[in-house]
């Protein structure tokens, strides 16, 4: 659970941006932070251990609330819904691997010198947090690489 000098500050700022502070957005917002890249699905179904009422519609209008307040950030990876992060994560860019699945996070500077390419040659900005890139993770590309695999 959150250290409660970050709880504090927390409220203070769902305080300072007009919303009230409920039980559903302190597990919600704790569920953010604990889990791996979680969906408004994956995070019900998370809460649903403690909180059997809890429904998907409740997840997405707080989800909106702590991101309309700046406590959260989502991207979309293209897997379904959005994944949710604390807006004060390390920004990271997201590797999809296309034939297992996994998700890697990765050093969003790692895509700063395509994004400058890409906005010299188009005037496009990118943003590298928001979205995924596919290709294969090194593990799926170990296992096309070796003998037995072929």
């Amino acid at each position: 659970m959150m250290q409660q000098s970050s709880e504090r500050t927390w409220q203070e700022h769902l305080r300072a941006k007009g919303h009230r502070i409920t039980p559903q957005r302190k597990l919600i917002l704790a569920a953010v932070a604990q889990l791996p890249h979680p969906t408004p699905e994956s995070i019900l179904q998370h809460l649903r251990q403690t909180e059997p009422t809890l429904n998907l519609s409740t997840v997405y209008r707080n989800l909106t609330v702590l991101q309309e307040s700046g406590l959260i950030t989502h991207a979309h990876i293209g897997t379904g819904s959005a994944v949710y992060h604390l807006a004060d994560e390390h920004a990271h860019l997201h590797l999809n691997c296309l034939n297992c699945g996994r998700l890697v996070s990765a050093a969003a500077s790692i895509a700063a010198d395509f994004a400058r390419e890409v906005s010299a040659q188009t005037g496009f900005l990118i943003d590298p947090t928001h979205a995924a890139v596919y290709g294969t993770c090194a593990d799926c590309a170990r296992e096309l690489t070796t003998p037995a695999a072929r």
